[in-house]
């Protein structure tokens, strides 16, 4: 039977057989024979470690990492901190909620949903507040093409008597349909015909709207509304 062939090292001397069935350098690390036998050069492996290393310690310093003894680095400042900022590009509001406006019949007044407007007549003036719409169909889908709609609309400060007259009040929806609103007391019965000095009043108006924008009109006298205020319907 032939003989293994052996493997000259070192001296030319051959070296005593490993477990693995080769022959093991001597004075070589274990570490280093284990390395052969899994095809990697002990080199190339150092040169592995070394990378992955330094992979993880660059990752840590920019997400603010934790050094082995417990200390942390600081992470490295990113545009994270303006996240929810609104764009620059996008268009500002005209006027602020809760900012008061005049109103008179040279000069109406557009407002937006929750401004109190001064409205002013030949014999006094009110203050007048108009809030929502609310829906009753928040959250559903697929989204309805009309929903059901309530306004409060506040009268106060009166200086004079200001009639309230129901047909005052109109809403414009998105496809520039005119429509009369039911109008009632803020408690759902009959609606006051009237303000007096001293009094506040609030009218609940009710309909149904396209979903989209629209605009509540109130023209006391006239064919001219005095003052409008913008809302938009949104089912989300």
């Amino acid at each position: 039977m032939g003989s293994r062939p052996t493997v000259g090292v070192g001296n030319g001397r051959p070296s005593a057989r490993s477990p693995l069935g080769e022959r093991a350098v001597p004075g070589a690390s274990q570490a280093s024979a284990g390395g052969r036998a899994f095809g990697l050069d002990p080199r190339w492996t150092v040169t592995l470690v070394v990378l992955v290393l330094a992979a993880l310690a660059l990752g840590g310093a920019a997400l603010g990492g934790v050094f082995a003894d417990g200390s942390h680095m600081p992470a490295t400042p990113t545009s994270a901190a303006k996240y929810g900022g609104l764009p620059s590009w996008l268009p500002k509001p005209k006027h602020l909620v809760n900012q008061v406006l005049t109103a008179s019949a040279a000069h109406p007044a557009l407002a937006i949903q929750g401004n109190s407007v001064d409205v002013q007549f030949p014999h006094g003036h009110v203050l007048a507040t108009a809030v929502g719409p609310e829906t009753p169909e928040q959250g559903k889908f697929p989204v309805p093409a009309t929903s059901p709609c309530t306004f409060i609309v506040t009268f106060a400060r009166a200086t004079g008597q200001v009639a309230l007259n129901p047909s005052s009040f109109t809403l414009v929806d998105e496809r520039g349909h005119v429509r009369h609103p039911r109008v009632s007391a803020i408690d759902g019965g009959p609606a006051p015909r009237t303000v007096r000095p001293g009094q506040t009043v609030s009218l609940r108006l009710y309909d149904v709207i396209p979903t989209g924008d629209g605009g509540l009109e109130w023209t006391p006298s006239g064919r001219r509304a005095l003052v409008a205020w913008d809302f938009n319907v949104e089912i989300d």
